[in-house]
C-alpha cells in the first residue's frame, strides 16, 4: 500500500464522512500501529507511527493533562448536582460533672452536680429548577441536669439540697420558598449548569489539542533528526569528493600539471568539509537527544529511522473548511463564547429585578419535661410574601448596577464580532495551509531536479578538469553547489511533511489521522484517586 492510499484511509476513518481532505502522512508498511518498540543492541528502530505511540505512552505531559481532567470533570459533576438534595446530619454531645464544697469552722459539706445534653439535627434541602427551594429540618434535643445547693442555716451548720431535671424536645419544619422575580425561571436556574457544560466541552477541546500538539512536536523532533541524519550523509559524501579531488590534485602537482595554489585550494575545501561534518555530527546528536527526551527514553540510545515513502497529496479547500468549522479549537471557542455571553446577559437582566418571594411552611414541636407523663405539643402553619426592593437613585450602587448591564450587552456584541473574525481567520489559515502543502510538493520536484543538474554539472566539470579545460576553483565551486542542492532537497521533503502536520493541526484531526483513540478522561486514574480520598471523606477525626 503506498502512502497516498494509506493517508486516504486514515482520513476516511477519522471523519466518518465524505469530507475527504486528503492530507496528512503515512508510514512504510513494516511500521504498523501497536507494534512493540524494537531496541536491539542499544539501537531504537523508529517510524512515524511508533513516535506517535511512544509519545502517548511515555510523555509525562499526557498524564498531566489527564490529571487536570479529573478536577475539570468534578467541577462539572458539582455543577450538575445543583438540583440534587443536600442532606446533612449534625450531632452534638456535652457532659460536665462538678462538686461544690462549703466549710464553716470545722464543719464542711460537699454536694455533687452534673449536667449533660445531646442533640441530633437532620436537614434536607432541595432546589427546584423554577428557582424555588424546599427544605426540611428535624431537630431533636435531650438534657439532664442534676444540681446541688449548699446553704448556711445560721446554727453553725450547712444544709444541702438536691434537684434533678430533665427535658427533651423534638421539632420538625418543612418550608417552601419560590421566587417570582429575581432568581425565578427555568432559564435562569439552569444557566449555571449550561455554562458548566460549555466549559467542559472547551476543556475537552483543549485536552485534544494539547495531545495533538504533543504528537506534532514528537513528529517534528523525529523529522529534525531524520534531516540531521541525511545532512550528515551529505557532508560525508561531500568530504569524500573533496578528498578524492585533493588526491588527484597532488598527483597532478607531482606530474607538474598543477600549481601549488590549486592544491592549497583543494586542501582548504577538505578542511571546510571536515568542519561541516563536525557541525552535522553535533546537530545529529542534539536532534537525537531532543527526540529521546520528548519520548522520555534512555538518552544513550541510538536511533535508526525507517525510510518513508513520500507521495503527492491534494487537499481540497472546501472540504477542509467543513472539517475545520467543526473541529478547530480556536473557532469552536468563539462559537461557545456567543452562547456564554447570551446566558450571562440573561442572568444579569434577571438579577437586576426586585426580589419577590412566596413563602410557606409548617412546623411542629413536642416538648417533654421531668416526668414523661405529660408533654407539650405545638404546631404552626405559615404563608406569606417577601419583597426586597432596592432603589438605587444615585451613587456607586447605581453605577455598579449600570456597569453590570452595560458589560453584559458589550460582551454579547463582542462575542459575535469575534466569531465573525474567527471564521475569517480560519478561512485564511486553511487556505494558506492547503496552498502551502501543494506548493511544497512542487518545491520537492524542483529541488530534486536542481540536485540532479548540479550533480551533472559537477560530473562534467570533473571531466573537464582531467583534460585541463577548467580550473580547480570551478570544480570546488560546483561541489559546494551540489552540497547546497542536496541539503535543500532534504529540507524541502521535511518542510512538505511539516506542512501536512500543520494542516492536520488546523483541522483538529491529528489524533484521528494517526489512529490515536481520543479519551475524554482516564477512568482508571479517576478510580485510583477516588479510592485514595474515599477513606478521608468518611473520617471526621
Amino acid at each position: 500500500m503506498n502512502l497516498t492510499d494509506k493517508l486516504l484511509r486514515k482520513i476516511q476513518t477519522a471523519l466518518m464522512l465524505s469530507l475527504l481532505c486528503v492530507f496528512s502522512i503515512s508510514v512504510s508498511a513494516h511500521a504498523q500501529n501497536g507494534t512493540k518498540t524494537q531496541v536491539n543492541n542499544g539501537i531504537l528502530t523508529l517510524s512515524m507511527d511508533e513516535v506517535v505511540r511512544l509519545t502517548i505512552r511515555n510523555n509525562s505531559n499526557v498524564a498531566t493533562n489527564y490529571l487536570q481532567r479529573v478536577t475539570e470533570k468534578f467541577d462539572l459533576e458539582k455543577a450538575e448536582a445543583k438540583f440534587e438534595p443536600v442532606i446533612n446530619i449534625d450531632g452534638s454531645f456535652n457532659a460536665e460533672a462538678f462538686q461544690r464544697n462549703m466549710r464553716i469552722s470545722d464543719n464542711g459539706t460537699q454536694t455533687p452536680a452534673s449536667k449533660w445534653n445531646a442533640g441530633a439535627k437532620a436537614s434536607i434541602t432541595q432546589k427546584i429548577p423554577t428557582g424555588g427551594e424546599l427544605s426540611f429540618v428535624w431537630d431533636n434535643n435531650y438534657s439532664e441536669n442534676s444540681a446541688g445547693t449548699l446553704e448556711y442555716d445560721g446554727d453553725s451548720s450547712v444544709s444541702r439540697t438536691q434537684t434533678y431535671t430533665r427535658e427533651s424536645s423534638s421539632k420538625w419544619r418543612i418550608e417552601l420558598t419560590q421566587p417570582l422575580l429575581k432568581g425565578a425561571g427555568m432559564d435562569y436556574n439552569m444557566a449555571s449548569i449550561r455554562l458548566a457544560r460549555i466549559t467542559d466541552k472547551l476543556n475537552i477541546l483543549t485536552l485534544r489539542d494539547n495531545l495533538s500538539t504533543l504528537i506534532s512536536n514528537g513528529l517534528n523532533y523525529y523529522f529534525t533528526f531524520k534531516q540531521a541524519k541525511e545532512n550528515l550523509e551529505i557532508q560525508k559524501q561531500a568530504l569524500e569528493r573533496s578528498e578524492r579531488l585533493l588526491e588527484v590534485n597532488k598527483f597532478k602537482q607531482k606530474m607538474g600539471r598543477m600549481s601549488a595554489s590549486d592544491v592549497v585550494q583543494a586542501e582548504a575545501d577538505v578542511a571546510s568539509g571536515r568542519l561541516s561534518l563536525e557541525e552535522a555530527l553535533n546537530s545529529l546528536d542534539k536532534a537525537r537527544r531532543d527526540l529521546l527526551n520528548h519520548l522520555e527514553m534512555d538518552p544513550g540510545l541510538e536511533i535508526d529511522p525507517i525510510e518513508d515513502d513520500i507521495q503527492d497529496v491534494e487537499p481540497d479547500y472546501e472540504r477542509c473548511m467543513q472539517v475545520a468549522l467543526k473541529n478547530n479549537q480556536a473557532y469552536m471557542g468563539k462559537v461557545f463564547a456567543v452562547t456564554q455571553s447570551d446566558i450571562n446577559a440573561m442572568m444579569t437582566e434577571n438579577e437586576r429585578e426586585w426580589q419577590l418571594d412566596l413563602k410557606g411552611g409548617y412546623e411542629e414541636t413536642q416538648t417533654l419535661k421531668n416526668t414523661y407523663s405529660a408533654s407539650t405539643s405545638e404546631d404552626e402553619l405559615s404563608a406569606g410574601i417577601e419583597l426586597k426592593a432596592p432603589i438605587n437613585l444615585w451613587g456607586d450602587d447605581q453605577l455598579e448596577r449600570k456597569k453590570k448591564l452595560l458589560t453584559a450587552k458589550v460582551n454579547k456584541r463582542k462575542a459575535r464580532l469575534e466569531l465573525k473574525r474567527a471564521e475569517t481567520d480560519l478561512q485564511t489559515k486553511v487556505a494558506n495551509a492547503v496552498r502551502d502543502v501543494k506548493m511544497r510538493w512542487k518545491m520537492i520536484g524542483l529541488a530534486k531536479k536542481n540536485t540532479e543538474l548540479k550533480a551533472l554539472q559537477l560530473e562534467n566539470e570533473n571531466t573537464k578538469l582531467m583534460v585541463g579545460r577548467t580550473t580547480n576553483f570551478e570544480v570546488v565551486s560546483y561541489q559546494n553547489q551540489l552540497v547546497q542542492a542536496q541539503l535543500a532537497e532534504t529540507s524541502k521533503h521535511i518542510s512538505y511533511i511539516q506542512a501536512l502536520l500543520t494542516l492536520d493541526q488546523i483541522l483538529g484531526t491529528t489524533m484521528e489521522t494517526w489512529h490515536v483513540k481520543f479519551k475524554h478522561d482516564d477512568k482508571q486514574l479517576e478510580e485510583d484517586l477516588n479510592n485514595e480520598i474515599r477513606p478521608l471523606m468518611w473520617t471526621w477525626w
